[in-house]
């Protein structure tokens, strides 16, 4: 199959018109409204029988031109297992990672070039261990819902899990090209404002050794929470509140967390007070917030729950031990908010501080139950959740809210199953206390009857092609949808990518699958909220159309070789109860009911051939996979290039 790119000369019945020389990829034959076609360069195709790898215990690590190997079903085009695409990403068969590591915090002993090719996120050592469940629980089912329900009501005695983490690198892998001799060399740079980067880094404080800042690679953002589904599976709702934190800490090169930087904030309390329990998931950009100037200067929080999403502009830096602190250092930042309290009521550990522009106590004087709906009109963002921030290839900022496969049958004017997208405006000369965001130019706020006030977008941009959508670059069972009106839901960050020598946007979606039992015979075919993934690939200009879509697939279960796997409690599962499969349509699956990839980014180094996912299972741990990209694009075009070989 060629793969080809077009240039659009239409953009009819569409608010946004794709700029002249846009280019998309299709499978050829598919529909389309594209014209002027033209054949790709092969310039990306990998050489035959060609590689350059290193073995280390006898773990192979690709250094080279990238073995390609394309899974047999697709080849064949045949049904594809959502298992197996997920043993495809993770090459089962050639182990590509080792660290070498141990289940502790990183020291920095690791050897060069060595890293994990799959990895267990241990759990952060800020949380106090009465709030842990220990090893020698684990099988130990009563034990484990009594830590869910323990006294008292306001849940501050209840076990905690760390999962759905997100990585945010804080250097960037540039291709540069030699003005002298035309060669392209790889350089590791960072696209954050000099200030930004050294309060992560710790750079700013003498305290920290250059050694140490220069450890710092990623900053780990996750969500800490007495909600799971680690197993046993109860209700969500116990005598005991709902407790979430946000997680955040820092990570080495090889994604080992650096000692002494975790720490664990109860964003309810903090923000909204007592008793609350509105916000549960946490992501954090980087973006730009001073015009004029290329670089990212300021972080954004993005925190969802029953109520919504709500926006906030935040600090982070690392911090020293407060026994060496002598004079606490100003912030000198456009945020001017009160900081957190370290290793207070607040805040478990104390490595890092963090402003989150509103103080505390704001609504002490509400009723609870009004408090959320008083924050969302300074901070509301959207009723919705799982929105994602990206810039286009002019640098301009944009907030994903679906990635495809959005029905709005209520307006049938305009298109299906975009991609839907909408400007983002952070530059701002100061963030302040109680100062309502006006981020979204064309947000607005409308009276609905029977609910709170929605939230409606006037500068939508929308891709031409959501009826039809690319077609799937491979098959499989497509389970029917929990809420068909709202089939696919973003997931992971959004990165940018080349398929076929063209540069495109790429994210993982998901889409939860409603449960199917016989009610005659109570015979169960499909499990019920079964999660499952597929990649898209987006233009990155707008209208941001859809180019390409994979089949569904799913992850795995971490597994006994992975790095950090004995330092979590579940470890101490049978197998067989661990790792239980799932079903869908009556074939049992070998992956875990919940997989929610919340983290894709571009892996430092390496020539930036490689991407981490990192992804939460079950909604109990946190498990991170490196990938390299050329294993992305050839699920994206569902072809073999030449020199791919099949494997099963």
């Amino acid at each position: 199959m060629t793969a080809w790119i077009a240039e659009n000369d239409t953009g009819t019945n569409a608010r946004h018109q794709a700029p002249p020389g846009s280019k998309r990829i299709f499978e050829a034959g598919s529909p389309t409204m594209m014209v002027n076609f033209k054949e790709l360069p092969d310039k990306d195709t990998p050489h035959k029988n060609k590689s350059n790898s290193v073995s280390i215990s006898g773990i192979r690590i690709d250094q080279g031109p990238f073995n390609t190997t394309m899974i047999s079903c697709i080849q064949e085009r045949k049904v594809c297992r959502y298992d197996d695409i997920g043993d495809f990403l993770e090459s089962r068969s050639a182990k590509s990672f080792s660290s070498g590591g141990n289940d502790g915090d990183s020291s920095g002993s690791s050897i060069s070039n060595m890293l994990p090719g799959a990895l267990v996120h241990k759990p952060m050592t800020c949380i106090p261990p009465h709030r842990r469940i220990p090893h020698q629980k684990a099988n130990d089912w009563p034990y484990i819902l009594e830590q869910r329900n323990a006294q008292p009501e306001d849940g501050s005695m209840t076990a905690l899990m760390d999962y759905n983490a997100m990585l945010i690198p804080l250097y960037k892998n540039v291709k540069v090209i030699d003005d002298a001799g035309g060669s392209t060399s790889t350089k590791i740079m960072s696209d954050l404002d000099p200030s930004l980067l050294d309060h992560l880094t710790g750079k700013y404080h003498s305290y920290f050794s250059d050694e140490e800042v220069n450890r710092v690679k990623y900053l780990s953002i996750s969500r800490t929470s007495n909600l799971h589904a680690c197993k046993p599976r109860f209700e969500f709702h116990f005598g005991t509140l709902a407790q979430d934190f946000i997680g955040i800490s820092l990570l080495d090169d090889h994604l080992q967390r650096i000692e002494g930087t975790d720490i664990a904030i109860n964003f309810d309390k903090w923000v909204v007070g007592n008793m609350t329990a509105i916000f549960h998931d946490f992501r954090v950009v980087a973006a730009k917030s001073t015009r004029g100037k290329d670089l990212k200067d300021q972080l954004f929080l993005t925190t969802s729950g029953h109520l919504g999403t709500y926006l906030f502009p935040m600090d982070i830096r690392r911090m020293p031990p407060v026994s060496a602190e002598s004079v606490q250092k100003p912030w000198n930042t456009k945020l001017k908010g009160a900081a957190v309290p370290r290793s207070s009521e607040f805040q478990y550990g104390s490595g890092m501080e963090v402003r989150f522009v509103d103080d505390p106590g704001r609504f002490a004087d509400k009723r609870v139950y009004s408090r959320g709906d008083l924050l969302f009109k300074d901070r509301g963002l959207d009723r919705g959740k799982n929105f994602h921030f990206f810039e286009s290839s002019e640098g301009k900022t944009y907030m994903e809210m679906w990635p495809h496969g959005y029905n709005d049958p209520g307006q049938r004017k305009r298109p299906f199953n975009s991609h839907v997208a909408v400007p983002v405006d952070f530059f701002s000369s100061s963030f302040e206390p109680l100062s309502p965001m006006n981020a979204f130019p064309g947000r607005r706020e409308k009276f609905v009857k029977g609910k709170r006030k929605q939230v409606e977008f006037l500068d939508e941009i929308r891709s031409l092609n959501g009826d039809p959508t690319p077609k799937r670059s491979f098959d499989n069972e497509v389970p029917k949808h929990l809420r068909p009106n709202m089939k696919f839901r973003g997931t992971s960050q959004i990165i940018d990518m080349t398929l076929n020598g063209a540069p495109f946007k790429v994210g993982i979606s998901h889409s939860v699958a409603e449960g199917w039992i016989d009610k005659e015979t109570n015979e169960r075919h499909t499990d019920h909220r079964t999660y499952l993934s597929q990649f898209y690939a987006f233009s990155p200009d707008p209208p941001f159309e859809v180019v390409a879509i994979t089949g569904h697939f799913c992850f795995n279960h971490m597994l006994e070789t992975d790095d950090g796997y004995s330092a979590q409690w579940v470890s101490e599962r049978a197998m067989t109860n661990r790792t239980a499969p799932i079903m869908v349509h009556d074939e049992e699956i070998r992956c875990p009911l919940i997989t929610f990839a919340s983290g894709m980014t571009e892996m430092i180094g390496r020539d930036g051939n490689n991407v981490i996912i990192t992804y939460g299972v079950d909604d109990c741990y946190s498990r991170s996979i490196i990938v390299p990209k050329k294993k992305i694009e050839l699920l994206l075009l569902g072809q073999v290039q030449d020199g791919a070989t099949a494997v099963s």
